[in-house]
């Protein structure tokens, strides 16, 4: 793709990206893939506020540094909906959960919908759509109804869906397996694992409280998984009874779980990852590092006090840059820029709650 086409099209081209949703063409086998040279752009997920109907999708040009307005709402004349969730390119598509107004979003490049997918129970309720991942011509999405459920990319139709348990979150795949947070509400304790060629749930993997947010294959192999805790350092509970928000580690292997370190986001490229640590009401303790996964050491990243309101970090698959929103609550949100050795480069506005950044490289 050359950047003066995309310049006139908006159209942005890539065989996949290094988010939750990667490795996809539509269930065609695929041809070997080129090594990226470069970004060309990303899509910005807000999640907008809740019960707003403001969610929205931006376009930042790599080229120029410029953050779009809505695109979805340009290309649609409405907006996303309530409480944009989750945000897949796959293969030749864009895939959006729209939370709070119960529904899967299925987008071409330019955010133009091609099927709008209404999600209700079997008493016809709605039904929450949370996180999503993907593999061999699949996207594979949570519920709070207690779900995950398969959508395969060329009928555009929900193909199935099996009970992982109450309240799952963020899910990653992972050695012929679905890994699933689930969150209970914030009184689980589990991640469940389906194996994917039967879409049976096989088992559940304790965790520490709350498995929420997060769950991701690293470039190790392994899974990773930050659970929230109870919010340690709350003073109706005594420190006896704290549980901090931890990152820990699945062998997708043998299923062991191991507890690395405290976290409350992460990002990896390669053997590092990029960890905030931020317990609402500890302030002392945030801090923001970069965990090499071989020697276990942790070393400086950024002054995390210029971030205080983080709500996601993302790292560019080519430059290895750092995104992170910052998402002060009521107001629209700045993404910061930083490079992979912590110095800061540039801050973008964005919209409510920036939760997600989806990079588009030129590797087709």
């Amino acid at each position: 793709m050359k950047k003066n086409w995309y310049k006139q099209t908006l159209m942005v081209i890539a065989l996949g990206v290094f988010t939750a949703c990667s490795d996809d063409n539509d269930n065609v086998p695929e041809p070997p893939v080129n090594v990226p040279t470069e970004t060309v752009g990303a899509y910005i997920l807000n999640t907008g506020n809740y019960g707003g109907n403001d969610a929205s999708i931006q376009y930042l040009d790599m080229e120029k540094g410029t953050v779009s307005t809505d695109l979805y709402a340009a290309a649609n004349a409405e907006s996303l909906g309530d409480l944009g969730q989750d945000l897949c390119l796959y293969g030749s598509k864009l895939y959006a959960t729209v939370s709070g107004s119960s529904k899967i979003v299925i987008m071409d490049k330019n955010c133009k919908v091609i099927k709008s997918i209404p999600l209700t129970n079997d008493e016809n309720q709605p039904i929450s759509p949370r996180y999503m991942t993907a593999i061999d011509g699949n996207v594979y999405f949570t519920a709070y109804d207690g779900t995950v459920s398969r959508l395969d990319t060329l009928s555009m139709s929900i193909t199935g869906s099996v009970k992982v348990g109450d309240h799952p979150e963020a899910l990653t795949n992972a050695n012929g397996k679905l890994y699933v947070n689930i969150s209970g509400y914030g009184s689980g304790k589990s991640v469940a694992v389906v194996d994917i060629k039967t879409f049976t749930k096989t088992k559940d993997l304790e965790v520490i409280l709350n498995p929420y947010t997060q769950c991701i294959t690293a470039d190790d192999g392994y899974v990773y998984v930050v659970s929230c805790g109870n919010y340690a350092g709350d003073s109706k509970k005594p420190e006896s009874e704290w549980i901090y928000q931890s990152m820990q580690r699945i062998d997708p292997k043998t299923d062991e779980v191991e507890s690395i370190c405290p976290a409350t986001y992460i990002a990896n490229n390669g053997d590092n990852m990029y960890i905030l640590y931020a317990e609402y009401y500890l302030p002392d303790t945030h801090k923001a590092v970069i965990y090499d996964l071989k020697t276990r050491k942790e070393s400086p990243f950024i002054n995390i006090s210029s971030i205080p309101s983080p709500q996601s970090m993302n790292i560019d698959p080519v430059s290895g840059d750092v995104y992170i929103s910052n998402a002060p609550y009521g107001s629209t949100s700045d993404l910061m820029i930083y490079d992979k050795d912590g110095n800061f480069k540039k801050k973008l506005s964005t919209g409510y709650f920036t939760s997600k950044v989806v990079f588009i490289t030129n590797n087709q």
